[in-house]
């Protein structure tokens, strides 16, 4: 939801598609709990491919999207960033951390850990909705949690994809400082900040 008027920002959900180029659909979604997506956003699928040459963007920045990817997207994810990266652009990117919320649920003697556990990574199902109502949210929504990530395992991505100076990043420590734009301090909290660059 965090479009800044001097990144171009992609959102590939089909409510936000639905919202975009058939408005009339826009209110029934919006009571159906739905975001009222910002006018300045464009629809764009990075596993499908987005309207950039190779080698011409400087930096890209995902919050809470690389988790809702299975491994295949994910990975091609992975080579169609570094395909648009400029040599030394810079990819980062912030996801749930596993690694702390395995250790919160190791570490926890409460009878709901393991509740708790599948709550925070999204990755259970409290409840399988049924019938008509339920076509929306199975359409128009990606809330699912299809792959988690710890910092060994996305770095070791990364590198297999050919980024370079994978670190762990902290919330505003980037040096480059577009980044402060598009970051909210909220959806770094307990989560795994990750900066890499194209060579």
């Amino acid at each position: 939801m965090c479009a800044p008027a001097n990144w171009r920002n992609f959102d590939a959900g089909p409510a936000f598609w639905l919202q975009k180029y058939v408005p009339v659909i826009k209110p029934l979604l919006l009571r159906r709990g739905f975001p009222d997506y910002p006018t300045n956003i464009e629809y764009g699928d990075v596993v499908r491919g987005l309207p950039f040459q190779s080698r011409s963007v400087g930096a890209v920045y995902c919050s809470h999207v690389l988790e809702h990817l299975a491994l295949e997207e994910f990975r091609i994810t992975l080579r169609n960033v570094f395909d648009y990266l400029r040599p030394a652009g810079v990819f980062r990117f912030v996801v749930p951390d596993l690694e702390y919320l395995a250790k919160e649920y190791l570490a926890s003697t409460a009878a709901d850990a393991a509740l708790h556990f599948m709550q925070e990574s999204h990755l259970g199902e409290r409840h399988i909705m049924r019938g008509v109502r339920s076509l929306p949210r199975l359409l128009f929504g990606r809330s699912k949690q299809f792959w988690m990530w710890d910092y060994k395992s996305i770095s070791q991505e990364l590198a297999q994809a050919g980024y370079i100076k994978v670190r762990r990043a902290q919330f505003g420590d980037s040096a480059d400082l577009h980044f402060a734009d598009v970051e909210n301090i909220g959806r770094w909290e307990n989560c795994l900040g990750v900066e890499c660059s194209r060579p």
